[in-house]
């Protein structure tokens, strides 16, 4: 077995060094994972990067690279570990291979912080560079991140800060992406109090930056704070005079493991029945069940007698409804699938439908199909789904709704793209029973939160087996359902139409920030090396 020591022979450096890296990228990655849910300490994000930095500040570009990388795999091996069992579960995979499927996207989403790291020590230049550069360079890879590929913007930094209301309002002008920003300007300005204690040797000992760095931080976090709390009240006052609409929410908790037996299906219908008549007691004006709530193909002619009982369901009140389901429509000689959102009256007339537009790579469709002709699908309902398209809303009253199906909702410019098509509310149907009993629950619902701030519109949701529920335009939750319970919540909401900057310009704040990082780094750091 190769040894540290072995390891440290190989590279020229002493065992103690590779010891303390391994120590750092460890403490690093239990602050950021702890940071978020669960059990979602968000002040551990504002010091969680502070040993990264004062290694980047103050090591070569190789050893900072290694630190933020190996910080990255375990932080992310942490956050993303309900990946193993979701895999193993319901893609028909041994738990070897889970364990593989989790480890490559790790060493991929790694990569990341490993570029930061690199990037930071690399280009770095005085104390105040590194406060303005730190903080760019790291939206501009989370932007990429969530963009590469078919993008993947789970768990970023911005996210930990979800329980400060007043602090999240920023993200309605440079999204979620701000948020990240500032947590890591107080990263910087910490680790610059910290460089002159570590790099002694180097004679950088002045005190004028680290003074200055944590000015700065102050400043601007005070300034978020200030334009939060001022924005409440604004967006408060537009509640108020909104028109609000009463909504239903039904968690039905269906055990996965049986969603898609046809012997289970006439029972899942009736539990559905049953919870929505007791919604229905509140007189909602809509009621949603989740996402596949109808495990069939709903209206098809094959599946006219649950489509009966479905209608049946429907007709017990007054309310309209939304409800998922998958849909089938004929495509020449062959069929198309669509993951679907349908509008539906009391009457069982269809008056609008979504189709999920972002597909889950290998839930819902198997990319590189000739390659991984072994891999099953996570959802057995159908063959490969086609994708919506972006901006599609549901227009069947005098107002309309932006729905978000699944992790949609972790991807914000689906819902900034609904409300410019006129979306007056959100509604996210999701099934998280894939997660189990881990924090991905928790997460999915705090990235879901986002979107209503981001975009100033209220957000129903629905989930199978949780977390269902209410959040407000300013970001306040309520009727937050328990995880794997049967339940149901009703509230009234406003429609909004109330345009925030991030609707207008979407993620103009990224953009400047990946630009900056380019002008910073390669350009006027590369020049500085040439030229020393």
């Amino acid at each position: 077995m190769v040894s540290v020591n072995d390891i440290a022979m190989w590279r020229g450096e002493s065992s103690s060094r590779v010891w303390t890296d391994l120590f750092w990228a460890c403490a690093g990655a239990f602050l950021l994972t702890f940071a978020f849910p669960r059990p979602a300490l968000g002040l551990l994000a504002w010091v969680g990067l502070v040993p990264l930095i004062v290694i980047s500040l103050t090591s070569a570009p190789i050893r900072a690279f290694r630190v933020g990388y190996l910080t990255g795999v375990l932080h992310f091996l942490a956050l993303l570990r309900w990946v193993i069992g979701t895999i193993h579960q319901y893609g028909g995979v041994p738990w070897i291979a889970g364990v593989a499927a989790l480890l490559l996207l790790c060493l991929y989403l790694g990569a990341y912080l490993g570029a930061f790291a690199w990037g930071l020590s690399r280009w770095r230049r005085g104390g105040f560079f590194s406060l303005l550069f730190a903080p760019v360079l790291w939206v501009a890879l989370e932007y990429l991140r969530t963009m590469a590929l078919t993008g993947f913007p789970w768990g970023l930094l911005g996210y930990t800060q979800q329980n400060s209301l007043a602090l999240i309002q920023v993200v309605d002008v440079t999204g979620v992406y701000g948020l990240s920003f500032l947590v890591v300007l107080v990263n910087t300005a910490l680790a610059l109090c910290v460089v002159p204690l570590a790099d002694r040797e180097s004679g950088r000992c002045g005190w004028g930056a680290p003074v200055l760095g944590m000015a700065v931080a102050a400043a601007c976090v005070g300034a978020a704070f200030v334009y939060g709390t001022h924005r409440m009240a604004q967006v408060d006052e537009a509640q108020g005079k909104a028109t609000t609409l009463k909504v239903g929410v039904v968690q039905g908790n269906i055990d996965q493991a049986v969603k898609w037996d046809g012997a289970y299906q006439f029972a899942t219908l009736e539990t559905y029945r049953r919870l929505s008549a007791e919604a229905l007691k509140q007189k909602p004006d809509l009621v949603v069940w989740p996402e596949t709530a109808t495990p069939f193909y709903y209206l098809n002619p094959v599946d006219g007698v649950l489509t009966r009982e479905v209608n049946r369901g429907l007709a017990q009140g007054d309310a309209d409804w939304i409800l998922g389901a998958p849909a089938a429509e004929r495509a020449g000689q062959g069929w198309r699938y669509f993951n679907r959102a349908y509008a539906v009256t009391s009457e069982g007339a269809v008056i609008g439908s979504y189709d999920k537009v972002h597909l889950v790579p290998f839930g819902e469709y198997i990319p590189f199909q000739d390659l991984l002709f072994f891999v099953k699908r996570l959802v057995a309902s159908a063959g490969n789904f086609s994708a919506g398209t972006k901006g599609d809303t549901i227009k069947g009253w005098d107002w309309q709704v932006g729905v978000q199906i699944c992790f949609e909702s972790i991807f914000p410019e689906l819902s900034v793209a609904s409300v410019r098509s006129g979306a007056g509310l959100l509604v996210n149907l999701t099934n998280d029973a894939w997660f189990g009993r881990s924090g991905a629950p928790f997460q999915h619902f705090q990235m879901a939160r986002f979107r209503a701030v981001e975009t100033r519109r209220a957000l129903a949701r629905s989930a199978n087996t949780g977390i269902s529920g209410f959040v407000d335009p300013v970001g306040r939750v309520t009727g937050a359902t328990p995880l794997y319970e049967e339940a149901w919540r009703v509230a009234s909401l406003p429609v909004m139409s109330l345009t925030s900057l991030y609707v207008r310009f979407g993620d103009l704040f990224a953009w400047v920030c990946a630009g900056l990082a380019l002008l910073m780094g390669p350009v006027i750091g590369g020049v500085r090396r040439r030229n020393p």
